[in-house]
């Protein structure tokens, strides 16, 4: 067994560590980044790599709570971001160590903004520097991010909570418990379902596409066929490939679509539906899926609100892994990249 498939398979249980953090000795911090986010004019979300999937769905989070938030890459947000006054920055890193974060700061302070750290590394420039940080407690991977990305995402999704109408505090904990408890029951099935379907087919280009906060399941999706495959892929919202890419469907190609819980729902089923009639291999991943549904299906624990990405990018990693071994190759070893990219030009 690879390592990273036994990261992929200890996930449910490093989640579940991570959402007992939050609910206790996380929760004062939580609650001060809450108020530094509470006064501020300008706020935005940075980060890069997988951490950036994540922000997707933060940014999600919390325009649909009424905070309207900016999503940078962090080496554009170093570069080429101005920071208003009486903004608050929130930073989102697996180690706490990335050069363009680590950079960032100065610039930071300088604007006067507030800075909101989400880590798995207390000890670490990011930490360090931070108004307030928000710890994911998870243990890390080896190498390609899993439980160290999930759990930045349900830590930012803990943290959009505060910003709801009425906060649901502790009950939130409450409802995530059971979704992430059965996740680890049905990673076998996932596993089964992955293994003896048609999906992925080798050779075959692969796109990703999703709506709303699972946007950042499709993105992290991407990633991680880029990473752990080392094959190209490409992920958009599921309406922008109704606007021309879909022209590519003439060619052997994958697809896997996350289907939401309520709007447009009946839109991507008609979309999945046309797309397994003209001969793609379709994969859809969502809550409670509709039997007309055509194509292979896996169906995830619901989650309450936007919590769906935290577990629904799982049956992604394990595709990731079965094509890896279907291509020969190792998921351990990075060929050209750093597990923490700390000096910047080149590869």
């Amino acid at each position: 067994m690879s390592r990273y498939l036994k990261d992929i398979l200890d996930q449910p249980g490093q989640l579940l560590q991570s959402l007992q953090y939050s609910a206790d000795n996380g929760g004062r911090a939580l609650k001060k980044a809450a108020g530094l986010i509470t006064g501020a004019k300008n706020v935005f979300i940075t980060a890069i790599g997988a951490s950036w999937n994540a922000g997707i769905a933060i940014q999600a989070a919390f325009n649909e709570a009424g905070v309207q938030a900016v999503l940078c890459d962090a080496a554009d947000f170093l570069y080429f971001t101005l920071i208003p006054p009486d903004s608050a920055v929130i930073f989102l890193s697996r180690s706490g160590k990335s050069v363009e974060l680590v950079q960032a700061l100065p610039k930071c302070r300088l604007a006067k903004a507030s800075v909101i750290s989400i880590t798995n590394a207390a000890d670490s420039p990011l930490a360090h520097g931070s108004d307030a940080c928000l710890l994911t407690s998870v243990r890390f991977d080896h190498s390609i991010s899993v439980s160290t990305y999930s759990s930045i995402i349900l830590t930012g999704l803990l943290l959009t909570q505060y910003f709801r109408p009425q906060y649901p505090g502790l009950l939130i904990h409450d409802a995530l418990m059971e979704p992430l408890r059965e996740t680890n029951s049905r990673l076998t099935e996932w596993r089964e379902i992955i293994e003896d379907t048609a999906w992925p087919e080798k050779n075959a280009h692969t796109y990703f596409t999703a709506r709303r906060a699972n946007l950042a399941s499709a993105h992290e999706s991407m990633l991680l066929w880029e990473e752990v495959a080392k094959q190209p892929a490409s992920a958009l919202t599921t309406g922008a490939f109704r606007h021309g890419p879909q022209e590519i469907i003439n060619n052997p190609l994958n697809m896997a679509v996350w289907l939401e819980s309520n709007t447009a729902r009946d839109h991507d089923v008609q979309l999945v539906n046309d797309l397994v009639a003209k001969k793609v291999n379709v994969l859809v991943i969502g809550q409670e899926l509709p039997a007309q549904l055509r194509g292979h299906a896996i169906s995830v624990p619901s989650c309450p609100g936007l919590f769906g990405p935290v577990i629904n990018i799982i049956p992604m990693q394990l595709a990731a892994e079965k094509l890896a071994r279907m291509k020969g190759i190792d998921p351990d070893i990075f060929f050209y990249c750093n597990f923490i990219v700390e000096s910047e030009g080149g590869l």
